[in-house]
């Protein structure tokens, strides 16, 4: 079961995004401005701020995310805040751009749909871009550790479902630097020699997926 609780450390609202399990995680993941955490249903908000603000500087904590990417109200979808209408409550369609579905199923379906129906997009077109001579199968999964992985052996993509709520650009990072783990599978100079060439500012955009930046 997963839950989601904002939390303040060092003065600022945090998003923490728990998985509920029997035994304490000591891995504390961070991916696109969230915190992941494993823990058991009864922890302790206090001793976890005391825990995390251990774990993390002011100046770290102050990069993280202070919004969910889904509220009861809006969604976030390619880096663009859309009102969230949920037919089985009653909600009504108002404007062409609302993100509708049947129910909370249905919007965990869709979202998931929408990520694979992407991501794989971006995926065939930086292949062919980046001249890599292999098809890569995409899986979309929640990663908690990190928003993408390339198991070059088994030429599978991952890629963290979370990453449908950021623009095109910043999936483009993610697509970018994975398919260069074809070329290179370390985080070496020359490795990002071959990211930088296929987009010049990474750096930048990289530096908003961290710090949980929409766009």
């Amino acid at each position: 079961m997963e839950k989601l609780e904002i939390i303040n450390l060092y003065d600022k609202d945090v998003v923490l995004n728990i998985n509920m399990a029997s035994k304490d995680s000591r891995t504390i993941g961070l991916v696109g401005g969230h915190l992941y955490l494993t823990l058991k249903p009864s922890y302790n908000l206090h001793l976890l701020k005391a825990r995390l603000e251990k774990v993390f500087d002011r100046k770290k904590i102050h990069e993280l995310h202070s919004s969910f990417y889904i509220t009861p109200y809006y969604v976030d979808v390619l880096g663009e805040t859309k009102r969230l209408v949920d037919l089985s409550k009653g909600q009504k369609r108002i404007s062409k751009e609302d993100f509708v579905v049947e129910n909370e199923k249905d919007l965990q379906k869709k979202i998931k749909t929408l990520a694979k129906d992407i991501i794989t997009s971006r995926v065939i077109k930086y292949q062919k871009i980046m001249s890599i001579p292999v098809n890569y199968q995409v899986k979309i999964t929640n990663m908690r550790s990190s928003i993408g992985k390339n198991y070059y052996q088994k030429k599978l993509l991952t890629f963290d479902h979370n990453l449908i709520h950021y623009s095109l650009e910043i999936i483009d990072s993610v697509v970018i630097h994975e398919l260069a783990h074809y070329f290179i599978q370390n985080h070496s100079p020359e490795f990002y020699k071959i990211v930088l060439n296929y987009m010049p500012n990474y750096r930048k955009i990289r530096k908003k997926l961290i710090m949980g930046e929409r766009q």
